[in-house]
């Protein structure tokens, strides 16, 4: 069927609601209740537009197109519904704005902007309700802000189908809470943080954290589990400050779990960022001799056990096998995370965020691999140890802690203790590179904050150990995408890499200021 948008003719399939014919020609129509992966129930009225098949405006998020329709999203009448509907909805509204942590953020503050920007002519007190309510342990509820869109109560009922939200009072006075003696605490919960268009609900770990204009923002992928879940991660001040989920219809939806949006503050804790040797800090030049040393003393090279982490990337991965490869290590020890819960929306048993490519590497090399456990009774000489992340009993603990070690880590565990060598490693989130989720799917992240300290990503400290040891007299890669291009060839999941990341989604503040522009 045709149908016309602001002049604009276009052709769509029966169903195509007004909204999503707009978005095809690029009209932006604005909305508070609806989001794409929930119902639609066009309580908020924001999105009413002027058509020639209907006496009165329609909900553009619900009504669907019709042969012939003409649409009117800028012309008198629709300006003028919208700016009433701004206006109701923000009769009650507190002028919290100033001390509003979704400020910078908030779909409420850009509608105003964009389709009102006219003062108040409300001179009667305005309603109170309950202001800064903990309703669950990762969600605070600010009752006073809540415009009723309902977003939260059908994300609970429609997508973690846990149904802790309703809608409480009538009128006026309406505003969504839990229902009495429940919380709203399922592993999902931080979503409707994300999709609250105001400041009615907030995240109980970035309150008050850092106002979101101070943040820098890059793509890129959950490392909690092996799901890949596909995220935008927000730094500033020099360290990550949150998590938030990216959009990938083929992974994770609009969606992403409270466990994998916390996991951040793992790489937080205990950080190493100096080069020890014996536990005396020392220039990573001088470590890497030392490291090399301390791996020669074994004798025999094909006695020094590998340990991978299983949160290096696919290139550290390639680096650690020409390491291995060429200095004739032995063979490599499979640990990680321990298994941890799964359910049918995203979270995976598997913690580990690239297993697959790290198997496909070792694979791909040729590299015998063998369970982390094994290695008490494996007879090794010396280990190269990887990651800090690795579950293990005492008794893998008790047999590496007899031999000389070389630890490659970014923050201290059990495992760096009494370690012959420290060298300092950035974590993912500091570095580029690309992981293989659970499905066989091969995504890229990017590079975030700043590397702390004197840390070095695993990949490069795999070539100077390479050059320390003398088995490798040519200059190292200068990035990941090289060390693929010019030693990855080998591994077949590596054959088509994903294209470049495109830019992080901008905040509503940035796409305002863009807009204006």
């Amino acid at each position: 069927m045709k149908v016309t948008i602001d002049g604009r003719e276009l052709e769509v399939e029966n169903g195509t609601t007004i909204l999503q014919a707009a978005q095809k020609v690029g009209v932006e129509i604005p909305t508070f209740c609806y989001h794409p992966g929930l119902s639609a129930p066009a309580n908020c009225r924001m999105c009413l537009v002027n058509t020639n098949k209907a006496p009165k405006l329609l909900p553009a998020c619900y009504a669907t197109c019709m042969d012939g329709m003409e649409v009117k999203t800028n012309d008198e009448k629709t300006l003028r519904t919208r700016k009433s509907t701004l206006e109701f909805i923000l009769l009650h509204h507190p002028v919290d704005c100033p001390i509003c942590d979704q400020a910078g953020e908030c779909v409420l503050q850009d509608n105003y902007f964009a389709h009102s920007a006219q003062p108040s002519r409300t001179f009667t007190r305005k309603n109170h309700k309950p202001k800064a309510t903990p309703i669950g342990k990762n969600v605070i509820l600010d009752a006073e802000r809540c415009i009723v869109c309902t977003r939260c109560v059908r994300f609970c009922d429609e997508v973690s189908k846990t149904n802790e939200l309703q809608v409480v009072n009538r009128g006026e006075r309406s505003f969504v809470t839990t229902f009495p003696g429940r919380a709203l605490d399922n592993d999902y919960a931080t979503n409707t943080v994300d999709i609250c268009p105001v400041g009615a609900l907030t995240s109980r770990d970035f309150r008050f954290k850092m106002r979101v204009w101070f943040l820098k923002s890059v793509s890129s992928i959950c490392s909690g589990c092996s799901k890949g879940c596909n995220i935008t991660l927000d730094h500033g001040g020099g360290t990550t400050q949150r998590y938030r989920p990216r959009e990938n219809q083929d992974v994770n939806r609009w969606w992403m779990c409270d466990p994998g949006r916390l996991s951040y503050k793992q790489f937080q804790e205990s950080r190493l960022t100096d080069a020890q040797i014996d536990g005396v800090v020392h220039p990573v030049r001088e470590a890497v001799g030392a490291a090399a040393r301390r791996l020669r003393s074994a004798g025999d090279p094909s006695k020094v056990a590998i340990v991978p982490s299983l949160l290096m990337s696919n290139e550290d991965a390639i680096a650690l096998a020409v390491l291995t490869k060429r200095a004739g290590f032995g063979a490599w020890y499979i640990g990680g995370r321990a298994p941890g819960k799964e359910d049918d929306l995203l979270q995976k048993a598997d913690k580990n965020p690239n297993r697959a490519g790290v198997l496909a590497v070792a694979k791909a090399f040729g590299i015998d691999t063998h369970p982390l456990a094994s290695l008490a009774t494996a007879g090794a000489a010396g280990v190269l140890w990887f990651g800090h992340e690795h579950a293990a009993d005492a008794k893998v603990l008790a047999a590496v802690q007899q031999l000389p070690r070389v630890v490659v880590v970014s923050n201290a565990s059990e495992w760096t203790t009494g370690a012959s060598v420290l060298l300092p490693s950035r974590t993912f989130e500091e570095c580029s590179g690309t992981w293989i989720s659970v499905d066989g799917r091969l995504q890229r992240f990017a590079a975030g904050p700043d590397a702390k300290g004197a840390s070095v990503a695993m990949w490069d400290l795999c070539f100077r150990l390479l050059r320390a040891l003398g088995v490798m007299d040519v200059m190292p890669p200068a990035s990941p995408d090289q060390v693929v291009a010019e030693h990855g060839q080998v591994v077949p999941e590596l054959s088509a890499m994903p294209p470049a990341l495109p830019p992080a989604p901008g905040r509503p503040d940035q796409l305002r200021k863009a807009r204006a522009a």
